[in-house]
């Protein structure tokens, strides 16, 4: 527990000396405030761009996932996250990035929150856990067209350096609270590292 403290201690700080924006939580608040859950904490940490959200923002329920774009289990519960978050209204996702089986990860990670930047992360997020088959360039292309992303910003915002801060600082929480693999969820306060099926998650509901 206190290797995990001293690493969000470490992620977040480096994070404020760099970001402008920095997260409104403090280390304090972080690891020792009981004000809210340690999950809800962790996002209070992040700024929007870095959280892709999917579901009505004061939810009774939060499900968060570290989540890696070419992770199969993480394709395999996407659906099934969507499906439980379409069939009631007390519930909300929020994808976190977790790139940590390939370069081509954190390449995809990178475009995904500059999609953010639009108001469309989730839009191309969904896209690319729907593609069928391995995630291409073709594919990718095709998804940023259809879901109406301004590429030609969207390339610009590519190149942000707050976009690696961020990416770096979801995985330092990812690692801190647990994860070392993907999916990685919180479904409220109850952490699992891995697939989890759906009926299983409702199960762990309010």
């Amino acid at each position: 527990m206190l290797k995990r403290l001293v690493l969000l201690f470490f992620s977040i700080t480096v994070f404020s000396l760099t970001h402008q924006s920095s997260a409104d939580i403090t280390i304090k608040e972080l690891i020792f405030s009981n004000d809210k859950p340690f999950h809800l904490k962790l996002l209070d940490t992040l700024p929007n761009e870095a959280k892709i959200q999917y579901g009505p923002e004061e939810a009774e329920n939060t499900i968060i996932e570290f989540m890696d774009y070419f992770c199969g289990y993480c394709k395999k519960i996407h659906p099934e996250l969507i499906n439980i978050v379409n069939e009631r209204d007390d519930v909300r996702l929020v994808f976190l990035q977790f790139p940590i089986i390939s370069e081509s990860s954190k390449i995809i990670s990178k475009f995904v929150i500059a999609a953010n930047f639009q108001n469309k992360g989730f839009d191309l997020h969904h896209s690319i856990f729907s593609m069928s088959g391995s995630i291409t360039q073709k594919k990718l292309d095709d998804a940023i067209r259809k879901t109406g992303i301004n590429k030609t910003q969207l390339n610009i915002d590519i190149g942000r350096p707050d976009i690696d801060q961020m990416i770096q600082l979801s995985s330092f929480l990812a690692g801190g609270a647990g994860a070392r693999g993907t999916p990685a969820i919180f479904i409220n306060e109850e952490f699992i590292g891995g697939y989890i099926p759906k009926q299983q998650i409702i199960n762990l509901l309010k």
